[in-house]
């Protein structure tokens, strides 16, 4: 820590995140918070309106981080929060974002030591190591009291919450009551048996377990909200939509053209298994050669997007999508001759997959070092 000190240009900066803005809404106090009273000032006012708040712990912990390390920074230590908005990914990632950049603008901090009630998202962890060098992350856990009578207050307390909380009830209580009065209402009509119970429990337990149900509904409140979006975000909702698309119809025009294949080469006869297995390399070619050029341009396009969406955001995430985009070129290439060569089965074309194979590798580690390179420079300019 002591040779950190003497390296800095500039004040250490205690930065504090509150991800949903709990001292926004609970306590009404504007962010960024940024000196020592107010910061103290502000957790107080979180205690009194929630005193089991976990930010304003943090907060805390932030303020005796400050006062252990004032002596040992020569330059100076400051300390600020930042908070995102309540429920919402991408508002609150560029809220924090424009809070860090003008805590670094009016303190002039170059390092920092993050503060939080818990693990921050990878988003929050990538906007802030763009941005400032961090010295350390500190995750504040409350500690919670082991004896019995706390243990039981806090399960009677999350079983009132499991009946009376919505959020909750709605799984815990509702769920099993439609699946109970489904089941009642087939056995009164005697169209209930053991194989049909078991498929349709397998059914709830699947679109639970892989979160169907959660990602149907977080899709129609997208749909809902698409309007009320910043422009950006309502073109890169546009342009999955219409990749989601391409690809559709792409395979579809594949399968489709890789069965006229068969019936042609089958003379319109049955599609067995026997007379099938001979004809699947150039079926599978057949179905890539038809499919891959459209299956291309929809990776192409949604890539590109995520690009300029990226860049106009400053987001590191930008050389990703960039690499991404060198790679699925490679692979529209690559495919394509995987199957002409599938479909005619000449040695010409299994020799020109094998050397653009080579040569796109090599293309490609060159490229993706050149790409980290000027990433890794741009990043050095920024610090």
């Amino acid at each position: 820590m002591g040779c950190m000190a003497e390296e800095s240009e500039g004040p250490l900066l205690i930065l504090v995140v509150d991800e949903d803005d709990d001292v926004g809404v609970k306590a009404g106090v504007q962010s960024p918070i940024i000196g020592r009273e107010n910061n103290l000032e502000a957790a107080m006012k979180l205690l009194m309106s929630d005193p089991e708040d976990a930010d304003a712990n943090a907060m805390f912990a932030a303020i005796k981080i400050l006062d252990d390390e004032l002596k040992k920074w020569p330059n100076g230590v400051e300390i600020a929060t930042v908070t995102g908005k309540h429920d919402d990914g991408l508002e609150s990632d560029l809220k924090i974002t424009r809070e860090i950049e003008n805590v670094i603008k009016k303190l002039g901090v170059k390092e920092c030591i993050v503060v939080s009630d818990g693990p921050l998202s990878p988003s929050l962890t990538s906007i802030i190591t763009s941005r400032l060098k961090v010295v350390s992350f500190r995750s504040v856990i409350v500690k919670q009291s082991q004896t019995i009578e706390t243990s039981w207050i806090l399960l009677l307390r999350y079983l009132r919450m499991l009946i009376y909380d919505a959020a909750y009830s709605r799984i815990i209580l509702g769920v099993p009551g439609i699946l109970l009065m489904l089941i009642g209402t087939l056995y009164f009509f005697n169209l209930l048996s053991l194989p049909l119970l078991l498929v349709f429990i397998g059914v709830a337990l699947l679109v639970r377990g892989f979160g169907v149900d959660t990602a149907f509904v977080n899709l129609i409140r997208r749909i809902t909200e698409i309007s009320n979006r910043p422009g950006l975000i309502q073109l890169r909702i546009f342009t999955a939509l219409v990749s989601l698309i391409l690809i559709i119809v792409a395979l579809t025009t594949g399968f489709q053209a890789a069965l006229n294949y068969l019936q042609s080469a089958l003379s319109g006869g049955p599609l067995t298994f026997e007379q099938v297995l001979p004809y699947m390399g150039p079926f599978i070619g057949v179905l890539i050669v038809s499919s891959i050029d459209l299956v291309a341009i929809a990776a192409f396009l949604n890539t590109a997007y995520n690009i300029f969406y990226y860049y106009m955001l400053k987001n590191p995430r930008f050389w990703r999508h960039v690499q991404a985009l060198l790679i699925f070129f490679f692979l529209w290439i690559i495919m394509r001759l995987l199957g002409i060569y599938l479909t005619s089965q000449s040695i010409v074309y299994l020799i020109q997959l094998v050397l653009v194979v080579l040569i796109g590798f090599a293309s490609l580690l060159t490229s993706i070092t050149i790409i980290r390179t000027a990433r890794g420079s741009r990043v050095s300019k920024s610090d």
